[in-house]
């Protein structure tokens, strides 16, 4: 029994050690990809600048580039960089709000234009139907007119006169002898 015990107890020992050496190499994986993948540590690299921590007085923790002596790179003035791409942010942004300010104005200007049209084209409708309407009115008279005769017509000084034409008899034409 003594052998089945010692068994047992190596073999516990060897799964519990298992366990604890996996967690650590799992730890220790981790924080070795989290410092090659540093985003920061990248950039470093391919610029050839180095951050150092340097700590403060007032216990906060100050950043600053070194460039490495490699001899390939010069020095990067950061804060030239940095006044000129603010520069160039500030021209973007004038011409970017010139833009919208002109396309305001050139909707603005379109509105007017249509208000203007189309109170111009309300007009004319308006007109039309007035003169419509006047039309209408003469073509009723003339024909309220037209039945009434209105006696001897003179076409011109030399004819003679004429009188109106009446509501004429259809006449048949004769048949045999007159």
């Amino acid at each position: 029994m003594t052998i089945k015990s010692n068994l047992e107890d190596s073999f516990e020992k060897l799964v519990e050690q298992g366990a604890t050496q996996s967690k650590k190499v799992v730890k220790s994986a981790g924080q070795q990809i989290k410092q090659t993948f540093s985003p920061t540590k990248m950039w470093e690299e391919l610029l050839g600048v180095s951050s150092q921590t340097d700590s403060v007085a007032d216990g906060g923790k100050r950043t600053e580039s070194v460039v490495k002596n490699g001899g390939k790179h010069t020095p990067l003035d950061l804060e030239r960089l940095g006044k000129s791409y603010q520069t160039s942010e500030k021209q973007k942004q004038e011409q970017l709000k010139q833009h919208l300010f002109r396309l305001v104005k050139e909707g603005e200007e379109k509105l007017m234009y249509e208000k203007k049209k189309e109170e111009q084209e309300k007009k004319q409708r308006e007109i039309y139907e007035l003169q419509e309407k006047k039309k209408k009115e003469e073509e009723k008279k003339k024909q309220q007119a037209g039945d009434i005769p209105q006696g001897k017509v003179r076409r011109s000084i030399f004819s003679a006169k004429k009188v109106a034409q009446r509501s004429h008899t259809e006449t048949k034409p004769s048949t045999g002898k007159q």
